[in-house]
């Protein structure tokens, strides 16, 4: 049976496996996950290779590897399966603090869910990273 973290390009650490897979020259932290996800943009509506850094209560997101990340606010946002332009595995997270959603999709449905999942409980942690609070992801 497949892992999130096998499921997830790069690298991936969480607290309910206290596991760590790192690459030379890179640091992870506890409660951070990477990797490469599709994410539709807001204007065009054209799908994009990004690469997402969830990092405590923050998911960040890169359109290049040496640019600076853009931040989507997870504070209060709802986090939901999607069927945008049909695509399979697609999630959308709809943030209350900028009003803006944001649809993003994986290559398969362990991916989604590990993604969504990671979203759900860092949502539910907020910054100081203690998972107390419940989590449901529609």
């Amino acid at each position: 049976m497949a892992s999130c973290s096998d499921s997830i390009s790069g690298s991936h650490t969480n607290s309910l496996s206290n596991r760590s897979d790192s690459h030379a020259g890179s640091e992870i932290e506890p409660n951070e996950i990477k990797g490469y996800l599709m994410k539709r943009a807001r204007l065009s509506r054209k799908w994009k290779r990004v690469y997402f850094v969830l990092k405590n209560c923050d998911l960040l997101y890169y359109s290049t590897p040496q640019g600076d990340p853009k931040r989507i606010p997870l504070t209060n946002a709802e986090i939901s399966e999607s069927n945008v332009d049909k695509k399979q595995y697609a999630f959308r997270i709809k943030s209350k603090e900028n009003g803006r959603t944001y649809y993003i999709h994986a290559e398969n449905e362990l991916s989604q869910n590990c993604w969504m999942q990671a979203i759900c409980f860092a949502k539910a942690a907020g910054n100081d990273g203690s998972a107390s609070a419940a989590c449901v992801v529609q």
